[in-house]
């Protein structure tokens, strides 16, 4: 099996997370105001931009979801074909809707309640797929579990902020700020670490086997 290709589509995946944090961060920082402010009409960029990059980042990450699959299928293939599917599920959902999003078809309201549940469901695929003897780095398995619950609490996090994202909410309970801090580092910070980390481990394995396969092919000499 060749991992290359899932090792570049988990850097893409990781590279396109980092860059719709950075996006959103713009986004509220030198949009938002002016968009509260009716007087004040300017041209969106960085949100929009935000709202690209998931659908980029969640198609690369089908490739990474195939590839795993393939890899964990032999020991458990039930779970394997389970976890697959609900991966699928996930990021198609999550692709789709953003994609309704950019599109004008569905408004910023009415998308980010489905996209939640979508990304939740993405999380739960995180969970299974790095289920503990699954991958062979236990603190990459860990990690990725982290994230999975992190993004499962999202939709929870996001309904105590409100769609107006009303930081009082989070100021005034202790938890909710602590909380709160470790779903942003987990979801912003922690998923692409767990891809590059996931994406050097699909490249070592892709060296391995080419070594494997040289030796082979002189031994058969």
């Amino acid at each position: 099996m060749n991992t290359r290709l899932a090792s570049y589509a988990a850097y893409l995946s990781g590279i396109l997370a980092i860059l719709s944090a950075v996006f959103l961060s713009l986004f509220f920082w030198l949009e938002a105001p002016s968009m509260a402010n009716a007087t004040i009409q300017q041209p969106l960029v960085w949100g929009p931009l935000s709202d690209i990059c998931p659908i980029g980042q969640m198609l690369a990450l089908l490739v990474v979801a195939q590839t795993l699959y393939q890899l964990n299928r032999a020991g458990a293939v039930r779970l394997s074909r389970l976890t697959y599917l609900i991966g699928l599920a996930g990021m198609l959902g999550v692709s789709s809707l953003q994609l309704l999003l950019v599109m004008g078809v569905m408004s910023f309201e009415q998308e980010v309640g489905p996209v939640l549940i979508a990304t939740a469901v993405v999380g739960v695929w995180l969970i299974l797929v790095n289920y503990p003897g699954q991958r062979p780095s236990q603190r990459l398995a860990w990690l990725g579990t982290g994230v999975g619950f992190a993004l499962m609490l999202q939709p929870l996090i996001f309904s105590v902020i409100g769609a107006e994202m009303d930081w009082r909410n989070i100021t005034a309970n202790l938890v909710l700020i602590i909380g709160s801090a470790l779903v942003f580092v987990l979801s912003y910070v922690g998923f692409p670490i767990w891809l590059f980390w996931l994406g050097r481990t699909f490249m070592a394995d892709q060296r391995e086997l080419n070594q494997q396969a040289a030796i082979a092919k002189a031994v058969a000499r």
